[in-house]
């Protein structure tokens, strides 16, 4: 069979101007999903993806 696995080309760097960015978007992020707005849109995100209350469990809308 065919190998369909996804190799990452280039591991992220831990130093340097990118992996700075990164952590410095991560701290950022953390911070506004502590505001209220954050928490409110965490919950619009998880009431998108979550199941239809009336959906049976093999329908297409079920979590997997």
């Amino acid at each position: 069979m065919n190998d369909t696995t996804i190799e990452h080309t280039e591991d992220f760097p831990h130093v340097g101007f990118r992996a700075r960015r990164w952590l410095r978007f991560e701290r950022d992020l953390a911070e506004w999903l502590a505001t209220p707005e954050g928490r409110f849109t965490q919950w619009c995100a998880r009431q998108l993806v979550a199941a239809p209350p009336t959906a049976p469990l093999d329908s297409a809308d079920a979590p997997r």
